[in-house]
């Protein structure tokens, strides 16, 4: 059983007054004490036993709850038993094996997206039982813990000195954000749980996937999308040279005019006229126009007077 998590996050730093960077750290979470494992059990009695007073919904009746909204009827359940069901059973095919390699691949890209069409069918469930009692209650205990666990991995000290109170205003950044998760990882004696998947196993140990999950060709390991073309690390879709340069296409395969970088200079914004503007909308003076403008010399036509001589 692990003590700690290490793991590195980007955090704010100030290098000048008011001026402040974005730095990558060291981070790390520890498995909380006695001292601190009680403190917060306390703190879980006292908000449930707040909530409960309060006629917050207990987690025993949110099924009822669900069904009187019509959130969940009996029709979907049977849709979330069926799904459920056939990721069983391909499940057990994808792990018993002696079919073709690229229609296992199939088999295990089937799987994930039927997975994740089961959580999407709880999530109504899920953010219901996030309000109840336990929810509430299991939540606080959680954030407690966490907020006075997370450390500086060099030095050993809490990032949130006043703990809960500082966590709860800084729950948005990236350190937070990957604390959080690894901290859940360490207390539920558990790797990512994603990675425990048959299908994501069965998708990396053959190369189909690269560690963010990306598709993979495999014997190249150039990115690819689900149906096997071309991307680059932006998603956008390439070609490639016989020299192993790329250049972008279509969905079709066919060429396009190479894309502007995002840290390129950007372009003016233009009126209904097509006139640029500045970055305020206002008209932009061109510097030919605010010159003044030569005066144009007038011509006068010369009209020819036909005299009719005597005859």
């Amino acid at each position: 059983m692990k003590d700690k998590r290490v793991f590195k996050a980007f955090m704010p730093v100030e290098i000048e007054d008011g001026k402040f960077e974005a730095q990558e750290k060291e981070f790390a979470v520890v498995r909380p004490n006695l001292q601190l494992l009680n403190e917060a059990n306390k703190l879980r009695s006292k908000i449930f036993t707040q909530l409960f007073e309060s006629g917050t919904m207990l987690r025993q009746q949110v099924d009822t709850h669900l069904k009187d909204r019509n959130i969940w009827n009996e029709k979907l359940q049977a849709e979330y038993d069926a799904v459920q069901s056939e990721v069983i059973e391909k499940t057990r095919t994808l792990e018993r094996g002696g079919i073709k390699l690229s229609e296992a691949r199939d088999l295990a890209i089937e799987i994930s997206e039927q997975r994740s069409q089961l959580v999407e069918m709880l999530v109504d469930r899920s953010n219901i039982d996030n309000l109840t009692c336990e929810g509430q209650a299991d939540n606080e205990r959680f954030n407690f813990l966490f907020a006075n666990c997370l450390v500086y991995n060099d030095t050993g000290e809490k990032v949130y000195p006043n703990g809960l109170e500082d966590y709860m205003k800084n729950t948005s950044t990236d350190v937070a954000s990957k604390g959080a998760t690894e901290f859940y990882y360490l207390m539920s004696n558990s790797e990512s749980l994603d990675d425990q998947l048959p299908e994501n196993k069965f998708l990396k140990k053959f190369k189909f996937v690269d560690d963010k999950m990306r598709f993979l060709e495999r014997g190249t390991d150039r990115l690819i999308t689900k149906e096997g073309k071309y991307i680059d690390e932006n998603g956008f879709y390439i070609a490639y040279n016989e020299d192993g340069t790329t250049y972008h296409v279509d969905i079709d395969g066919n060429k396009v005019k190479e894309r502007v970088s995002s840290d390129s200079e950007s372009l003016p914004f233009l009126d209904d006229s097509g006139n640029p503007l500045d970055e305020e909308g206002n008209p932009v003076v061109l510097e030919e126009e605010s010159k003044p403008k030569p005066k144009r010399k007038r011509t006068t036509k010369k009209v020819a007077e036909t005299v009719e001589a005597d005859a």
